[in-house]
C-alpha cells in the first residue's frame, strides 16, 4: 500500500473515530438539542471540511432548536450558513435551501426584519418558479407556503405591516386560485378553497376596523389581474370572492362519492355564516335551512352530530391547524347572548386568570363587536340563546 493511501485511509478512520465518539458522547449525556447540534457541527468542521454537505442539515436543525428557545439572532446565523453550505454544494438555484429559506423567514418575523423575511421568501419563490412556471399546479404547494406565511404573521404586525401581508397575501390567493382548476386532488383543492375564503375574511375584517387609509402606496386589487392600480376597494368583491370559493367546496363534496351528509351540511352551514358575517341575513337563513335539511336527509343520521347546530358557534373561517391554534389561547369564559343575526350581548365573563380592569373590560365588550357567532338553529331557523364559551384573552386588549 502505498503512503499516500495509508494516509487517506488514516484520515478516513480518524473521522469515523470521532463520530463514533461524538455520537456515544451525546447518547450518554443528557445535554440540550442545541448543545448536541453544537458538537455535532464542531466534530465534522473539526476533521473535515467546513462545507461538507451533511453539515447543512445539522446547521437546519440548530437554527430550529434556536429557535424554539427563541434565540432569534443565534438562529439566523446558524440558517445562513445552512443556506451558504447548501449553494456551494448543490448550486445557487437548489431547492435543497427551501427548509432554510422558510426558517429564516420565520425568523426575520421573529426579530421585526420584514424586508429580511420577504428576500427569503422571494428566494424561496424564485427557486421554484425556474422549475415550475406560474401555469404549473406543481406550483401550488410552494403557493400554499407562502400564502400560509403572510396569514399567520399578519397578526405580528402593525395595522400597515398587516395590510401589507394581507395585500401580498391576496395576490397570491388570485395565482392559486387560477392553478386550482387543475388540481387533481379533490381533498387539498377543498383545504385550499377554504383557506382562499378565510384569506378574504381577514381582508374585510381588516378593512372593517381600519380601513383603506395606508400610507403603503399599495392596495387591494379590485379586477383578476394582480397588477391592477385601482384604488376602489369595497368588502363587496372580498364577500363575493370568498362566497365563491366556499361554493367550490360544497359543488367539491357533492361531486365526492364517499362524501357524508354531515360534511356537506357542515359546508354549506359555513356558506350561511359567509352570508351571516357579510349582514346578508336572507341567504344565511336560506343556507342554514339548506344545511339542516342536507344533514336530515338520509335515514339514520340523526345521530350523526346532534350538536352541529344545537348551539352558537364562533365564526373564523381558519383552516383545522388555525382553529386549533386559536382554541389553544382562549383562555377567558364568558356568558353571552347570540342574537338570530349572530351578533353578542349580555357580556358577562365567567372566569379569567386575573380580575379585569375597567378598561379592559370596556375593550373586551368593543371588541366582541367584531365577533359573530352562527346562531343556534331550531328546524333550521336561527333562534336567540344563552351561550357559554372560550374567546382569546387579546380581547381585553385594545385592537
Amino acid at each position: 500500500m502505498s503512503k499516500c493511501k495509508s494516509c487517506k485511509l488514516i484520515k478516513v478512520l480518524i473521522t469515523i473515530s470521532v463520530g463514533l465518539l461524538s455520537m456515544t458522547n451525546l447518547q450518554s449525556q443528557e445535554i440540550d438539542p442545541i448543545s448536541k447540534y453544537t458538537l455535532a457541527i464542531s466534530a465534522i468542521e473539526t476533521n473535515r471540511d467546513s462545507y461538507t454537505n451533511n453539515l447543512s442539515e445539522l446547521y437546519l436543525g440548530l437554527g430550529k432548536a434556536l429557535i424554539d428557545s427563541k434565540k432569534y439572532l443565534e438562529a439566523k446565523n446558524a440558517l445562513e450558513q445552512g443556506v451558504q453550505i447548501e449553494r456551494i454544494n448543490n448550486g445557487l438555484d437548489s431547492l435543497s435551501q427551501s427548509p432554510f429559506l422558510l426558517s429564516l423567514a420565520d425568523t426575520h418575523s421573529q426579530l421585526q426584519n420584514w424586508k429580511q423575511a420577504r428576500i427569503a421568501l422571494d428566494d424561496f419563490y424564485n427557486i421554484h418558479q425556474q422549475r415550475y412556471d406560474d401555469t404549473d399546479p406543481f406550483m401550488l404547494p410552494v403557493l400554499d407556503q407562502l400564502l400560509e406565511w403572510f396569514l399567520t404573521t399578519y397578526k405580528l404586525r402593525t395595522a400597515t405591516g398587516g395590510y401589507e401581508n394581507l395585500v401580498v397575501a391576496e395576490r397570491i390567493g388570485e395565482r392559486i386560485n387560477k392553478l386550482l382548476p387543475n388540481d387533481t386532488d379533490p381533498q387539498q383543492s377543498i383545504v385550499r378553497y377554504r383557506r382562499l375564503a378565510y384569506l378574504h375574511y381577514m381582508i374585510a375584517q381588516h378593512l372593517q376596523r381600519y380601513g383603506n387609509n395606508h400610507s403603503t402606496g399599495i392596495s387591494f386589487t379590485t379586477t383578476d389581474s394582480s397588477t391592477s392600480n385601482s384604488l376602489r376597494t369595497t368588502t363587496y368583491l372580498h364577500f363575493e370572492r370568498g362566497k365563491d370559493a366556499l361554493e367550490q367546496v360544497i359543488e367539491i363534496l357533492v361531486q365526492q362519492k364517499d362524501t357524508t351528509s354531515q360534511q356537506q351540511a357542515s359546508a354549506i352551514a359555513q356558506l350561511g355564516d359567509w352570508y351571516l358575517f357579510f349582514e346578508h341575513r336572507q341567504s344565511a337563513k336560506k343556507a342554514y335551512r339548506l344545511a339542516t335539511e342536507t344533514l336530515y336527509k338520509t335515514k339514520g343520521t340523526e345521530a350523526v352530530n346532534p350538536k352541529l347546530f344545537d348551539k352558537p358557534s364562533i365564526i373564523t373561517f381558519n383552516s383545522n391547524s388555525e382553529s386549533d391554534s386559536a382554541a389553544s389561547e382562549r383562555k377567558l369564559e364568558l356568558s353571552i347572548m347570540v342574537s338570530t343575526s349572530g351578533k353578542v350581548s349580555d357580556v358577562e365573563v365567567i372566569k379569567s386568570d386575573y380580575q379585569l380592569s375597567q378598561k379592559q373590560l370596556y375593550n373586551l365588550k368593543r371588541n366582541l363587536r367584531y365577533i359573530k357567532l352562527r346562531p343556534k338553529l331550531i328546524n333550521g331557523e336561527p333562534v336567540k340563546a344563552a351561550h357559554r364559551d372560550f374567546f382569546p384573552i387579546s380581547l381585553i386588549e385594545r385592537w
